[in-house]
């Protein structure tokens, strides 16, 4: 299930306010394929600095006035601002924030949403709020980033680089203790079909073995980064396999940075 119709509308009339200093960020970028299992429940755009978060707040909410939304002003504090945005019988919510620079990939122009992070920090970004917080949407789409993009181990080695208080194991062990699945919290979300519980603990479970394996077989010194194909593309790593050698080590910087891939 891709974005919802109201939030491409909404995303569409405020593209050309987007910049590399204000990007659509979260979930609202990970749920843009096709295959996306659920909707994303708001829209997040990022800023580097606090001091761009009021100013590209009041610009869009400006916009979305003059446009005929109706626009509820919700909780605000320097760096963060949340608003929602109504129209008849539709609504949705935007909150603009300040997040990190630091990050695997920069930030990329976007037809649809004007700009937005890489889809792979968005990704790790979600690693680490599912290691955070006790939500179900973020088990969800953990387990559809395993298993329609990257193996969670992959995702989960990357994601401790972006928090230095964190490292892989504990992103599995917090994350898989904290999901609590129950029928009743499906009924917030906006999902593309049914949620069967006890399937997806034991892929879960199954998912969250391997990686803890993983991570015994791979350098401690080479924690925090994604390991690039010769295509520049994400893979889950072998350590025993003979092209391990030759895959791109890629960590995270400031800004981001497209890695160099030297051909031999």
């Amino acid at each position: 299930m891709p974005l919802g119709d109201f939030e491409r509308e909404i995303l569409r009339l405020l593209a050309t306010q987007r910049s590399p200093d204000s990007y659509v960020g979260g979930a609202t970028v990970l749920h843009q394929p096709v295959d996306s299992p659920r909707t994303s429940e708001d829209v997040d755009v990022f800023h580097d600095e606090e001091a761009a978060v009021a100013a590209a707040a009041n610009a869009d909410l400006g916009t979305l006035r003059a446009a005929g939304y109706v626009v509820e002003l919700g909780n605000a504090q320097p760096g963060f601002l949340r608003a929602f945005i109504r129209r008849g019988t539709h609504q949705t919510k935007i909150e603009w924030v300040c997040d990190s620079a630091f990050r695997f990939f920069p930030v990329e122009p976007d037809l649809e949403l004007g700009w937005r992070l890489n889809f792979w920090d968005a990704a790790t970004n979600k690693l680490l709020a599912f290691a955070a917080r006790m939500k179900l949407r973020d088990y969800l789409d953990v387990m559809y980033l395993h298993e329609r993009h990257l193996h969670v181990g992959a995702l989960a080695w990357a994601a401790a680089g972006k928090d230095p208080g964190m490292n892989a194991e504990w992103i599995i062990d917090w994350g898989g203790r904290q999901a609590r699945l129950r029928d009743q919290d499906t009924t917030q979300l906006r999902l593309s079909e049914p949620v069967d519980f006890p399937s997806m603990r034991r892929r879960w479970n199954q998912a969250a073995e391997e990686a803890l394996a993983l991570f015994e077989l791979l350098p401690v010194t080479e924690r925090g980064c994604l390991y690039l194909d010769a295509s520049g593309k994400p893979v889950c790593p072998d350590p025993t396999a003979a092209g391990f050698a030759q895959l791109t080590r890629h960590y995270g910087s400031v800004k981001g940075a497209w890695p160099c891939i030297v051909e031999e």
